[in-house]
C-alpha cells in the first residue's frame, strides 16, 4: 500500500513473484502458486538478518549485507522469480483514519489529499502516501471510512535499493500490518459478526490488526523502542505491550460502536513459545490462540526449502500476505 511502483493487475501474478519480509532478526522469502483454484505455498525460506536490529541502523552500511543475504536465500531455496514485493513497519509509518461522505474517483483522491495536508502539514512533502477505503463501508453504510498511510520516502527508496541490489525488480512496497491482515482475511474464515485481534509478534515489533469477516477496522505497529528482543516473560515488557493493546481496543471501540473483540490470534516468531497464549489470555482476559498460516495453505512437505519445518510457518504471515496482495 505504501507505494505501487508500476501498474499491477487485479492480483499480483504468482509465477514470477517473490515476497520478502525483512524483519529485525530474520529475513523471510516466499513464493506462492495456485493449483485447481487453491493457493499453494511453493517455496519458503528463513535466514538470519546479517544486521542486528537493522531498523535503527540507518540502512547506511546495511543495504549491501541484506541484499547479499537475500540473494543467498533465493539461490538456496531455488527461487527464480525476479519480481519482488516487500513491506515496511515501525514507528516512522503514519496511519490516520478519515471519514468522508460518499465520493468516488478523483473527488475522493482530492478529499484525502486535502485532509492529509491539514493533518500533516509540510511533513507530507517527505512522504509516500496511499489510502484504502475500508471494506465494511462498501456495503451501503453512510459515508466512507478511509485508512490513510504515509511512509518516509527515504525508507521506501532504501527498501527498493536493497531489492534491486539483490537482483530483483521491486513492483510494490506495502506496510507490514496490512500484509498481515491480507494474509488472515484471505486464508481464515471468520463467522459473521465476529471481530478478532491479530498480533504478529516479531523480535522487536508487533503488528496489530482488528478485523471481522471481510472487514478491517484498525491497524497499527507497536514499537517499544527496545535494544533487546521482546521477551514477554519479563513482566514490565508484557505490561507495556498489554497497555498498548488496551489503547488499541479502546480506539477501535470508539470508532465502531457496539463491537467487541471476541478472541485474539497470535502469529510471528514470538508466538512460537509454549506459554505465550496463556500469558496474553490472562493479561487481556480474552481467549487467545496461535495461528500458523501454513495450516490454511496447500503445500508439499519437503519441497519448500532444505530442512524447512511446518512450525516455521508462524514466521511467514507477512510474507504470505504480500504475495496475496491485490491492486
Amino acid at each position: 500500500m505504501a507505494r505501487r511502483v508500476k501498474e499491477e493487475k487485479s492480483m499480483l501474478g504468482f509465477k514470477n513473484l517473490v515476497s520478502i519480509d525483512i524483519g529485525s532478526n530474520l529475513i523471510k522469502v516466499v513464493q506462492l502458486g495456485q493449483f485447481s483454484g487453491k493457493i499453494r505455498l511453493e517455496k519458503a525460506g528463513v535466514i538470519d538478518n546479517p544486521i542486528s536490529n537493522f531498523r535503527s541502523d540507518g540502512y547506511g552500511v546495511s543495504k549491501n549485507a541484506i541484499a547479499r543475504a537475500i540473494r543467498h536465500s533465493l539461490r538456496k531455496n531455488h527461487i527464480k522469480a525476479r519480481d519482488a514485493v516487500s513491506s515496511l513497519g515501525g514507528s516512522s509509518i503514519i496511519i490516520q483514519y478519515f471519514k468522508f461522505p460518499p465520493l468516488s474517483g478523483k473527488e475522493l483522491e482530492n478529499a484525502v489529499e486535502l485532509e492529509a495536508q491539514r493533518v500533516m502539514g509540510s511533513e507530507l512533502n517527505g512522504m509516500e502516501t496511499d489510502f484504502l477505503v475500508l471494506p465494511q463501508n462498501q456495503k451501503g453504510a453512510p459515508g466512507q471510512d478511509i485508512l490513510f498511510a504515509a511512509v518516509p520516502k527515504e525508507m521506501v527508496q532504501q527498501r527498493m535499493q536493497i531489492l534491486e541490489q539483490a537482483g530483483l525488480n521491486p513492483i510494490a512496497v506495502d506496510i507490514d500490518c496490512l500484509a498481515l491482515t491480507n494474509c488472515f482475511l484471505r486464508l481464515k474464515n471468520l463467522a459473521s459478526g465476529e471481530d478478532i485481534m491479530l498480533l504478529n509478534l516479531g523480535a522487536r515489533l508487533i503488528s496489530l490488526a482488528i478485523l471481522g469477516k471481510e472487514s478491517l477496522y484498525f491497524v497499527r505497529d507497536i514499537s517499544l523502542d527496545l535494544k533487546a528482543p521482546l521477551d514477554f516473560k519479563e513482566e514490565n515488557m508484557l505490561n507495556r505491550t498489554v497497555e498498548e493493546i488496551h489503547r488499541s481496543i479502546h480506539y477501535y471501540q470508539g470508532r465502531v460502536q457496539g463491537n467487541k473483540v471476541t478472541r485474539i490470534f497470535l502469529t510471528g516468531g514470538g508466538s512460537m513459545t509454549s506459554e505465550i497464549s496463556n500469558l496474553f489470555s490472562k493479561a487481556l482476559g480474552l481467549p487467545v490462540e496461535k495461528w500458523n498460516p501454513m495450516e490454511d495453505l496447500e503445500y508439499t512437505p519437503g519441497k519448500l526449502a532444505y530442512q524447512f519445518k511446518q512450525s516455521q510457518g508462524y514466521l511467514l504471515a507477512i510474507a504470505i500476505g504480500l504475495g496475496l496482495r491485490q491492486k
